[in-house]
């Protein structure tokens, strides 16, 4: 199984690179962006295996890479699909649309459906739950707030009632998202109130 790979990229464009090796083997790899050609790259690879045929899967982070292979785990989602979320949605994003059983924002990513979204949350809540990875929310918390800077632990109900707030003000979760998760590392922060108005200071 082909694990990593680093090289030269020779050719790149919206969906697959070429990375020639230092062996004079030119691996096709599936990349969520456009490479730039003549540069070295390094990714961690997923090596899939079919009856028919081989895909290898490339990122940057090996975090990434085991995040997709979760996502494997879970029954009707396949490669391109996993893909599709990690490349679109983003391994934080994820974890925060599973813990907080967010639906819409999987549904962001090309190719998952509702049943594919829920089937993910189901599949993979409690799995989320114990990892260390990105952005982190807590269920049962002992006071309301947010941590100080550095802590990615948050709390679900604030979370849930400023993505309500920002959801009747007609922005989407995937946009408000990662805003809300900036602000709450940033510091203290009690009520849902005061994160809506700072999401609203950068949405308009």
């Amino acid at each position: 199984m082909i694990g990593y790979i680093s090289g030269t990229v020779v050719y790149s464009d919206s969906q697959k690179s070429v990375v020639l090796t230092n062996s004079g083997v030119g691996y096709e790899i599936c990349t969520s962006t456009p490479m730039v050609p003549n540069k070295d790259v390094a990714l961690f690879i997923s090596h899939i295996i079919r009856e028919q045929s081989q895909d290898l899967y490339g990122f940057e982070t090996v975090e990434d890479k085991k995040f997709f292979e979760m996502l494997l785990d879970v029954n009707g989602i396949g490669p391109k699909s996993a893909f599709a979320l990690i490349s679109h949605v983003g391994v934080q994003q994820i974890i925060s649309a599973i813990t907080l059983e967010n639906v819409d924002i999987l549904k962001s990513a090309p190719g998952v459906g509702k049943k594919s979204a829920e089937q993910i949350i189901l599949s993979l809540k409690d799995k989320i739950s114990k990892l260390e990875v990105g952005f982190a929310v807590k269920e049962n918390p002992v006071k309301t707030g947010a941590k100080v800077k550095g802590d990615h632990k948050m709390d679900a109900h604030l979370v849930k009632e400023t993505l309500a707030a920002c959801q009747g003000l007609g922005f989407k979760d995937h946009d408000v998202l990662p805003m809300i998760q900036k602000h709450l590392q940033e510091g203290i922060i009690q009520r849902p109130e005061e994160l809506v108005k700072l999401i609203l200071k950068e949405l308009r």
